[in-house]
């Protein structure tokens, strides 16, 4: 059923009543203020943080760093147009978006660009390309693990 707070139902001789009611009367203006700032920000703004979220949240943590990374710092500034074309990216499996990323496959062709413009989701795969997150060195990998007796 409905709650109902105890300051409501109560007498007025009810001490835990008053503390509630003061607690709350204190609170108030802090609850009104964020509420108000929560509720008035623009749809595109909220769109740009799910993106963000999206982008960081995939399960995978060799997909959650790079494109989580690129999304913080570039989703903010991309226009509607790719924001879409973002979205749709973000919108495939987990394994299909790191076979992009990682360049085990291409790009889908309904996210290509046409001609010499690259699609973001290019420029994305050539960001991952030259960011030390989407650099591996076998060799490195191997001589660190061995020089610590990992493997």
């Amino acid at each position: 059923g409905e709650m109902i707070p105890r300051r409501d139902t109560a007498s007025k001789d009810d001490a835990v009543a008053q503390r509630e009611q003061a607690l709350w009367d204190k609170a108030r203006p802090r609850y009104d203020e964020i509420m108000e700032r929560h509720t008035r920000l623009p749809e595109l703004d909220v769109r740009k943080k799910r993106l963000i979220y999206r982008s960081k949240q995939r399960g995978w943590l060799e997909v959650d760093l790079l494109l989580g990374t690129w999304a913080a710092e570039n989703v903010p500034t991309l226009s509607v147009e790719e924001l879409d074309e973002f979205e749709n990216f973000v919108n495939l499996e987990t394994i299909d978006i790191y076979n992009v990323l990682t360049l085990r496959s291409d790009v889908p062709e309904d996210m290509c660009g046409e001609g010499d413009k690259k699609s973001l989701i290019e420029r994305i795969q050539d960001w991952a390309k030259e960011s030390p997150l989407g650099k591996a060195d076998r060799e490195k990998y191997v001589e660190v693990k061995t020089k610590h007796n990992l493997i």
